[in-house]
């Protein structure tokens, strides 16, 4: 082997380790932003529209503010889909992390959720899995931004990856929450088909109609209708549900 060949090897490494390196720092002096008193850092994960939205402390700001209205102290908040960590964050500065449980799909968030909590001072549970009708594994369709990955195929590039699946039923059972809060970016078409929530009384749901379909979204309102649920007009809005039984 060429002398040469070493030092090359050498180079190439330390020009990666370099990249590397100037990448995470980089990260680290994005800008940290507050959203209804939650803490959140903006990064390069994020499209320029969710980006913006977080600068501009828009992002989950409507959620945050009726779950604020909702939220009781002696609530047990169960999320489904964390997203960034923001809700389950609010929800255990005010209530306390032992109350609060959190589940996302999406593999490529947990680094960014476990930030928002570290900047809030708070360690919500969370549970990185798919939460569906029944238990099992669920193809999800990731794409380059990690809030548009879905288990609705959206758009041609996205790549499908398998992730572990738990039931609706069986968490709400271990739980015991009282408030369920879910943004599952279409996946509510079936989440409640056939679900038991002994002891919810209360729903946070936003409605993605515009992904689902007119048809499913109304199929969704039978279902929690079916359960006991009453659609709160007076802070319901199109794309956020609120429901109490």
């Amino acid at each position: 082997m060429s002398p040469s060949r070493p030092r090359s090897w050498t180079r190439r490494s330390l020009r990666k380790l370099s990249h590397w390196l100037t990448y995470h720092y980089r990260i680290t002096l994005r800008p940290i932003v507050s959203i209804e008193g939650v803490r959140v850092r903006v990064g390069p994960h994020m499209s320029r529209r969710v980006e913006r939205a977080i600068s501009k402390g828009g992002y989950e700001r409507d959620e945050l503010r009726l779950i604020g209205m909702v939220l009781s102290p002696s609530d047990v908040v169960l999320e489904v889909g964390a997203g960034l960590g923001v809700v389950s964050a609010y929800c255990a500065k005010r209530l306390g992390s032992s109350r609060v449980f959190a589940f996302e799909a999406n593999p490529d968030l947990e680094p960014r959720i476990r930030e928002t909590y570290a900047l809030n001072g708070v360690e919500p549970t969370l549970d990185m899995c798919a939460i569906r009708a029944t238990a099992g594994r669920v193809t999800l369709y990731r794409t380059k931004h990690v809030f548009s990955s879905s288990v609705i195929k959206r758009n041609a590039e996205a790549i499908p990856i398998e992730v572990p699946g738990k039931a609706l039923s069986y968490v709400v059972e271990k739980f015991r929450p009282t408030l369920l809060i879910v943004d599952v970016q279409g996946a509510e078409s079936e989440l409640f088909d056939q679900a038991q929530l002994p002891g919810v009384a209360k729903i946070v749901l936003e409605l993605h109609e515009r992904v689902i379909g007119e048809a499913k979204a109304q199929r969704v309102r039978s279902a929690l209708t079916a359960l006991g649920f009453r659609e709160d007009r007076g802070l319901s809005s199109r794309e956020h549900l609120v429901l109490r039984r």
